[in-house]
Formats: structure tokens, C-alpha cells, sequence
């Protein structure tokens, strides 16, 4: 086990300034504290990818509601838009689909960057349309592509729109009344304005310093999340205890795709060892790791506020994970 010493040593080491970190133990005993700038304590840090998990509890938790059907069309839940083929045909994929990045759908070469600075925040229609400099086409399946995997934002896009569509409201809002009220996810948010004065700075591999406006990416569902190790080590303590989420949830969450045994629902999973689930955050300045059990209350999260330029298990978050382990 590591000691808040060691943590500052390997820190200066990888030349990270701030990290969150909070772990849960098998008798539920959470630690969770904040290292570096004093001035950081209680600052939310950019959670990028790790967005797309807190979103699959979300989709969990309207399908109990009878909100969604994880195998339903996604065109079943839009009005004024249709998701064709790339013949333009409506396509038939599901939300299960999107949700496991086995939709056909891509994210375009160079797209998907950060907050343009004075840009407007468009609306997820906008961005599905192709009428912003984030996405620059109408998003579209390759059919051919359906059932192999490919990571893509632009896939939680459509599945954001949907949960706006069948809800009639912003996903914000959506997600404050599932998720960040009822489990009292005070330091958890989506708002700029918000994320602009409690958000700490990020820090790139060259070791230029970046403020959270331009580590901001406007699309909530896919990258959007500021949050706290604190915050996230409560959603999984919830979710694996009794109450918040169906046992059948919780079992979706580690159920493996028919074509790939890596991917579950807002989860990786190690194939040798399937009761493990992993989710992963890497954008601008930022870097995080969210580490949880199928049948234990166990788990780790780690958030730094620097991009060392290699995957997360090569750096800091690795050396931290492997020492808890």
C-alpha cells in the first residue's frame, strides 16, 4: 500500500502537480484525499471518458424507469432527426450498440477537440447535424463496420440526444436528478461556468499549462464530466450496494459483447479476469482511471491534472494502481 509520502515522490517523479485519488475497500471503508496545490483541495478535475461510464449508470437507471430499451432503435428516440446508413437508409442500430462502440459509427479524423474560445456551446442536435467545427458532417452508420468495435464520441452523442429527446430536457438536468442529487455528487458538473471557477488547471506533456475553459469539451455524455475521486468512489459504492441500481444493472454493466469479450457497458473488461471492469478519462491536460468489481465493493479511482502523453497504466496512475493491487 502507498503512503501520501510516497504519492508525492512518484508525483514530482512524473511531474504531476495535482491527483485525486479514493479507494474502497472490501468492507466498504472509502479514503479519498487530494495531493498537491493546496489552493486545488476540493477542486473538480476533468474526468474526459470516464464521462461515458457515469453516463451508462444514467441509461441504467432510465431503462428501470422504463425510460429507454437498451434494445431498442436509436432512431425510436429522435423526432427530428434520422441516424441513416451511409446509402441513406434510417439505420437499425440499438442503444446497446452505441453504448459498446459496435454501432459502425466514427469519429472523424481531427474532431471532437476542446471549448473554442468565445464559441457558443452548441446544442447536441447541432452537433449530430454537422453544423459545428466539432463534428463537421451529418453523423452517419458505416453498415459494414456494425458489430466491430471502434471508440467513438460521436456514438454518445446520438445516445445524449436520445436521453434529451425522450426526456425533453438537457442532460444536464437529467443527470442531476438520477444521479448527482439523490447520491449528493455535489463536486460533479457539466457547467462551464461552473467548471471555469472550481476546475483545476491541466498541464500537457510538454509541460504547458492549460485552464479548465480549454481542457472543456461540450459534449457532456461522451467528455464532458468535472468531478471529484470522492464523487465517482460514492456512484460506485451505490451502484454496488443494494438499492440504487437492479442486480440486473449491475449485471449488464460486466456483460461482454457478443463479438468482443473486452467491452461491457461503460466498462473494459480483462478477459482473465471478467469480474474486473475498467474506465479509462485521457484529453487535454487530464488523465484518469476508474477501477471497480462485479461482486465486491472494492475499487480505485485516480484523476491527475496531466497528460504524460502515454496510456494511463505506463505512468503515475499505473504505478499508483499496481502498488494498491
Amino acid at each position: 500500500m502507498f503512503t501520501r509520502e510516497m504519492i508525492s515522490e512518484w508525483m514530482e517523479e512524473h511531474h504531476v502537480s495535482n491527483l485525486d485519488l479514493a479507494t474502497i475497500t472490501e468492507r466498504r471503508e472509502l479514503s479519498a484525499f487530494q495531493l498537491g496545490d493546496v489552493s486545488c483541495e476540493g477542486r473538480m478535475f476533468a474526468a474526459c471518458s470516464i464521462s461515458k461510464f457515469v453516463t451508462v449508470i444514467l441509461i441504467l437507471k432510465l431503462v428501470e424507469d422504463q425510460k429507454l430499451n437498451l434494445n431498442s432503435e436509436i432512431n425510436d428516440y429522435f423526432s427530428s432527426f434520422t441516424l441513416n446508413d451511409e446509402n441513406g437508409i434510417p439505420s437499425q442500430i440499438t442503444i446497446r450498440q452505441l453504448i459498446q462502440h459496435q454501432a459502425g459509427i466514427f469519429d472523424s479524423p481531427h474532431q471532437f477537440g476542446t471549448m473554442v474560445q468565445y464559441e457558443e456551446i452548441p446544442s447536441m442536435e447541432e452537433m449530430i447535424l454537422g453544423n459545428t467545427s466539432y463534428y463537421e458532417r451529418p453523423m452517419f452508420v458505416q453498415s459494414q463496420e456494425v458489430g466491430t468495435f471502434h471508440y467513438s464520441d460521436a456514438g454518445y452523442c446520438l445516445l445524449q440526444h436520445a436521453i434529451e429527446q425522450c426526456m425533453s430536457s438537457t442532460f444536464e438536468k437529467i443527470m442531476t436528478e438520477y444521479i448527482f442529487a439523490p447520491l449528493d455528487m455535489n463536486s460533479s458538473s457539466y457547467d462551464l461556468e461552473r467548471i471555469e471557477k472550481y476546475g483545476v488547471i491541466g498541464i500537457e506533456p510538454n509541460g504547458s499549462v492549460v485552464s479548465p475553459k480549454s481542457c472543456y469539451y461540450p459534449y457532456p455524455a461522451a467528455s464532458g464530466l468535472w468531478t471529484t475521486a470522492s464523487d465517482l468512489a460514492t456512484l460506485v459504492n451505490a451502484i454496488t450496494t443494494e438499492g440504487f441500481l437492479s442486480k440486473e444493472s449491475r449485471r449488464v454493466l460486466f456483460t461482454p459483447s457478443s463479438t468482443n469479450a473486452e467491452v461491457g457497458h461503460g466498462l473494459f473488461i480483462n478477459p482473465n479476469k471478467p469480474g474486473k471492469g475498467f474506465s479509462f478519462g485521457w484529453g487535454i491536460g487530464f488523465q484518469s482511471i476508474l477501477v471497480m468489481e462485479k461482486d465486491s465493493p472494492k475499487s480505485f479511482i485516480c484523476l491527475s491534472n496531466r497528460n504524460e502523453g502515454v496510456h494511463q497504466l505506463e505512468g503515475l496512475i499505473g504505478q499508483l494502481l499496481r502498488t494498491y493491487t
